[in-house]
């Protein structure tokens, strides 16, 4: 077998065997079932629940006997995107990886899974290593990606760490010391029953594409790189000109936490022409307002076919709901310019007068959150949607005193020369669901340099992925 990575240095030959075994969430068993034969081999305790979450212990190294236990966590499943050609079978195939001439790690036409393959990685070469270190609990967790429901699931009393380093983030040098996510409220659905009439009209397909992928948690611009959005402006601008049209299909998005790149839409109209010349000049205005490089954004107009149409007032309460409702950065600090609010506008679907708008917001205070989620209140009343909303992921707050940053920090400013940056993540994360049971749970989280997770642009730099693994193997050293 030709391997891809060296397969002499065990984070490269972990993270490439894990790429070499499906693990979409939910379907993780088979990666659990290999984290589980690595412990057997290496003569460690280990345990499976019936969720497929494993806990693995590797006792101190001699002179660490007395040492507070220390945790090690991170995820088995993977976000699974696709580029539109690809037959990639999640499922059943391998991510098929290769390193590009910038010494990056991507995946031929999918996700690459680095979050969190980087962690699980780390975790079973620490496992096989010998170093000093504390005594260790290696925690692999299983559907983070759809709702933390793997580590929510955890018998939480069979750990007995204080002190955890949680290995599912991005970005060298960089110290997650808290969590922007939700208080209130993560995932939000509104729906509406609408009426509908036989089709009049023309019938035409809106296709939206070439929109970046980005991740839902990333800072970007309130509007422009998301394909839901777009099209809810391309069709205000229809209004706005006084073209008639009304709704008839709409579907876009793969997720609710995942930036939509695609939308189809079916409209009816008399004057298509007119129709087609609004949007196409839309269309240039949004263009010009992207220049950034990364776009490639297209607007695809063809005849279609259609059974039924929405009455005006849904077709306008729709595209309304959509084109006010607050997208991607709702909230900023002006000091230092950090996010500390957004709302991803995930999925839509219309069919047969059957209404859904999926949702998911983050937030740094509860004050935000709680402004967030009352402007989606008021939108959904004045617009005549019906809302739900769930939590998923609550909060990781700033620890002020915190032990494990101060001695991150230390060693990044012995390694790297410079004050390591301390952040806040914008995603949801599993310690979130540790906290509440792990009184007093001290917490750091570092990471490789790699982006665009989530989509199928991702990528990790692979002398990060080995510089952070050394990273990780010396701060262990030092907890003693």
């Amino acid at each position: 077998m030709a391997f891809v990575l060296d397969q002499t240095k065990p984070n490269q030959k972990y993270f490439e065997a894990i790429c070499g075994i499906p693990h979409p969430s939910t379907e993780e068993k088979a990666v659990s079932d290999y984290v589980c034969s690595v412990a057997e081999k290496l003569g460690l305790n280990y345990e499976q629940d019936k969720f497929w979450n494993d806990i693995v212990r590797k006792p101190a190294s001699k002179g660490y006997e007395d040492a507070p236990v220390v945790m090690l966590e991170g995820h088995m499943d993977m976000v699974c995107v696709k580029t539109p050609e690809s037959t990639h079978d999640f499922s059943h195939d391998p991510i098929e990886i290769y390193v590009d001439d910038k010494g990056d790690i991507r995946a031929k036409d999918t996700t690459l899974g680095a979050d969190d393959g980087y962690g699980v990685a780390y975790m079973l070469a620490v496992m096989e290593e010998d170093f000093p270190h504390p005594p260790l609990e290696l925690v692999f967790t299983v559907q983070e990606e759809n709702g933390c429901n793997g580590v929510d699931a955890l018998d939480a009393g069979k750990l007995k760490s204080r002190r955890m380093i949680g290995l599912d983030v991005m970005g060298e040098t960089v110290e997650y010391t808290s969590c922007v996510s939700c208080f209130t409220s993560d995932l939000m659905k509104l729906t509406k029953t609408c009426e509908t009439e036989p089709a009049k009209g023309a019938a035409l397909m809106l296709t939206v594409s070439g929109v970046q992928p980005v991740h839902s948690g990333a800072m970007v611009h309130p509007e422009q790189f998301n394909a839901i959005k777009i099209t809810a402006r391309l069709l205000n601008a229809l209004s706005e000109n006084g073209a008639v049209y009304r709704l008839s299909t709409m579907a876009g998005g793969e997720a609710e936490n995942y930036a939509p790149v695609e939308t189809k839409t079916v409209i009816l109209c008399d004057e298509p022409d007119t129709v087609k010349a609004i949007l196409n000049g839309e269309l240039e205005k949004i263009d010009r307002e992207l220049q950034d490089g990364k776009q490639n954004l297209t607007l695809e107009i063809r005849d279609a076919a259609a059974n039924e149409m929405l009455s005006d007032a849904d077709t306008q309460a729709i595209v309304d709901l959509i084109y006010l409702m607050p997208s991607n950065t709702v909230a900023i600090r002006t000091a230092g310019e950090e996010m500390t609010a957004t709302n991803n506008v995930g999925t839509v679907s219309l069919n047969g007068g059957a209404f859904e708008l999926v949702m998911s917001d983050r937030a740094a205070s509860r004050s935000f959150k709680n402004s967030v989620l009352g402007r989606v209140k008021r939108l959904a009343e004045l617009c005549g949607f019906t809302l739900e909303t769930s939590l998923r992921y609550d909060s990781w707050e700033y620890q002020p005193n915190s032990y494990m940053r101060r001695m991150t920090a230390d060693l990044m400013k012995e390694v790297y020369g410079h004050e390591m940056m301390e952040t806040a993540c914008p995603g949801g994360l599993e310690c979130c669901s540790l906290l509440p049971r792990m009184e007093g749970l001290d917490i750091v989280m570092f990471a490789p340099i790699g982006e665009n997770c989530h989509t199928t642009d991702e990528y990790m730099n692979l002398k990060s992925f080995d510089r952070v693994y050394d990273f990780l193997k010396t701060l262990l050293g030092r907890l003693k």
